[in-house]
């Protein structure tokens, strides 16, 4: 069906602009750490409350590209996402994500995360007809209302 496709349907028209979910994070310290080891920061302020609270900051300061873990509820879509319009491709890579960090999130922070399709493009590659979905999720500190980082991803299907 992928091959047949010439132009995007009216169903995946309407999909840009329109809101894919809504997925609730929580930053853990246990998190934080680990993330932190596995990227390799060194800084003890990552791993050291006591470190982070002499240095100003008013507890373990999550670092730069973690946003916490979703919090699993076992009766709903894992993802949290729902699709807007039916995908007629099988295969799906992911083309690329950038933060762009606002505010500094620390243990503890619970963070509301809402993920909107802004563009759909179908094009034609090497392998035959591909779609490219761009999105963006903007995360809230539920504590403050505060929003404090988006994320734009590139999602490539064929």
């Amino acid at each position: 069906m992928s091959e047949e496709l010439e132009d995007l349907t009216d169903e995946m028209k309407a999909a840009v602009g329109q809101e894919t979910g809504r997925v609730t994070y929580e930053v853990t310290t246990q998190g934080i750490r680990t993330f932190a080891r596995s990227v390799g920061y060194t800084d003890m302020k990552y791993y050291d409350e006591s470190v982070a609270e002499s240095a100003g900051l008013p507890g373990l300061p999550s670092p730069p590209g973690f946003l916490g873990m979703p919090i699993f509820n076992p009766n709903a879509d894992s993802r949290g996402r729902r699709a807007l319009f039916e995908n007629p491709f099988q295969r799906n890579l992911n083309g690329g994500t950038e933060v762009e960090p606002i505010e500094q999130v620390y243990g503890g922070d619970i963070l509301d995360a809402v993920s909107r399709i802004t563009s759909l493009e179908l094009t034609q590659s090497r392998l035959g007809k591909m779609l490219i979905q761009n999105s963006e999720t903007v995360y809230t500190r539920v504590s403050d209302n505060k929003v404090v980082a988006k994320t734009r991803g590139t999602g490539l299907s064929y």
